[in-house]
């Protein structure tokens, strides 16, 4: 005996349509690559490389890690996943506070000062979210 809902598979089928498809593979979010950059005290934790960032882009980072930052100049960057983390970040020394510019990515659950901010993208053409940033890196890293 053919069901109702077989019968509309069979049909939708000889139409070329597919009522269910099969989920495709997404990457777990621990395996999601994070870039860090560092800059003195600051650790930001960014979705691509510093190197790839546009140049309005790199200039925004830099101007809201100075704005932050202690006198020191010297940069590191890294590349790591989101699994291994929390290790690496507890493992650097001397990090006054960590800015995160990915989205979704949740607390790390650190003891350390974590501001998470829109994407850099974002803060170029909106004021507003600049605002925002800069009210919470005052609350959080600049107390």
């Amino acid at each position: 005996m053919i069901t109702p809902s077989i019968k509309t598979n069979l049909i939708l089928k000889e139409m070329g349509i597919t009522r269910y498809e099969l989920r495709s593979k997404q990457q777990s979010d621990l395996s999601k690559t994070i870039f860090s950059y560092q800059k003195g005290n600051i650790l930001t934790l960014l979705e691509h490389s510093y190197d790839d960032l546009s140049e309005d882009e790199a200039k925004l980072l830099n101007a809201i890690v100075d704005a932050v930052n202690s006198v020191n100049e010297d940069t590191i960057q890294n590349k790591f996943n989101l699994e291994d983390a929390k290790k690496i970040i507890l493992a650097m020394e001397d990090i006054k506070g960590i800015i995160s510019f990915i989205p979704d990515i949740g607390t790390l659950d650190l003891s350390m000062p974590y501001v998470q901010s829109s994407s850099l993208k974002k803060m170029i053409s909106d004021t507003e979210s600049k605002k925002i940033l800069w009210k919470k890196l005052k609350e959080i890293i600049l107390k």
